[in-house]
């Protein structure tokens, strides 16, 4: 049982979906939701009011990315294809095809110049100036996570075998990373440093960069797979889900091998989503018992913060400033939460 003080959202209302996706326009003032049955929405912060409802993706929605800078909006569903947006009018900007029928993974690079979209085996890498310039579709199996390196030099894929990280200006492929299992969650640390990657086979696995063969680290014993990943702002501290309770690894010096990991207890049931502040240092995490907690482990290990939603979270996501984070449930339910100074 947690005392810590039940607090109460910035404002709520419910979407007919549940919430499969959120995003962030870069000035706050937006928000994106995608809900798993397709629908896509702009929503306006100040007021939690829903701005413009956007043609559907048939047969369900993704993944929705607000572009770093520009008014630009992207998503991915179902019907096999990308949609771009025009988040001040809701207009449809243009399409595209994507090498397969769902498109689970879109992630802008972190100067908004591709655009990266995962289905099936194919990575396609899209721009403003040539539109689809790559397919990229050397993976054995279907791709489960893709990642920006910070300088937006490199992305990374995530499926079975292990993780391929291409050089999108020349299309190729740098390196590879070998794993001889599924993964199904992917992060790679801001500073560059450690990527990692949930497993099939409830574990997590950790390459160091530049990767040395045989230096990778591996941590079973979850009771859970581990879907949920999220690192500081600093690279120095990884959060993992997989179970009631969350992990925080201290990734700095020599790294997490041989270290033991704090466990921060406060959900009853297991946590479904985690996310860092993009610019300070508190932890919002989800789960299955419809809380969403706020966390600063360097000063307690108990929560901040605790929001009562009601019903599963499926994401939780900081503003890119930290002011506050959006909460989105099973049952449609979208809650801006504003957190205390961490």
């Amino acid at each position: 049982m947690i005392s810590t003080p039940v607090r109460s959202p910035e404002w709520s209302l419910t979407l007919p979906d549940p919430i499969e996706a959120l995003t962030w326009s870069p000035d706050e003032a937006r928000v994106g939701a995608a809900g798993v049955d397709g629908h896509l929405w702009i929503l306006d912060v100040a007021e939690g009011r829903v701005l413009h409802e956007l043609r559907p993706h048939s047969g369900g929605a993704f993944r929705i990315a607000w572009h770093p800078r520009d008014a630009l909006v992207a998503s991915s569903g179902q019907d096999g294809r990308v949609q771009l947006w025009d988040p001040n009018t809701g207009g449809n900007i243009t399409s595209f095809p994507v090498g397969g029928k769902w498109v689970e993974h879109l992630e802008w690079s972190p100067d908004g110049t591709w655009l990266a979209a995962g289905a099936g085996r194919t990575l396609t890498l899209w721009n403003a100036q040539a539109g689809v310039a790559l397919e990229l579709k050397e993976h054995p199996a279907t791709v489960s996570g893709i990642c920006w390196s910070a300088d937006g030099h490199r992305v990374a894929t995530a499926s079975y075998g292990g993780i391929r990280i291409w050089e999108p200006v020349h299309g190729k492929l740098a390196d590879t990373l070998s794993c001889q299992t599924s993964l199904i969650s992917f992060a790679w640390s801001p500073d560059g440093r450690w990527m990692v990657a949930g497993t099939q086979d409830l574990s997590v696995n950790i390459w160091e960069q530049p990767f040395r063969p045989g230096e990778e680290l591996a941590m079973k014993g979850f009771a859970n797979k581990v879907r949920q990943l999220a690192w500081h702002r600093s690279g120095q501290y990884l959060a993992m889900g997989g179970s009631d309770d969350i992990t925080v690894w201290d990734c700095s010096g020599a790294g997490p091998a041989g270290t033991e990991p704090t466990s921060l207890q406060g959900h009853s049931d297991t946590v479904t989503t985690l996310d860092y502040q993009r610019a300070g240092n508190l932890l919002a995490s989800g789960g299955a018992d419809g809380l969403a907690l706020l966390w600063n482990f360097k000063k307690s290990v108990s929560p901040l913060r605790e929001f009562q939603l009601g019903s599963p979270l499926t994401r939780v996501l900081w503003a890119p400033t930290g002011l506050g984070a959006l909460a989105g449930c099973a049952d449609g339910t979208l809650q801006l939460l504003r957190s205390p100074e961490g």
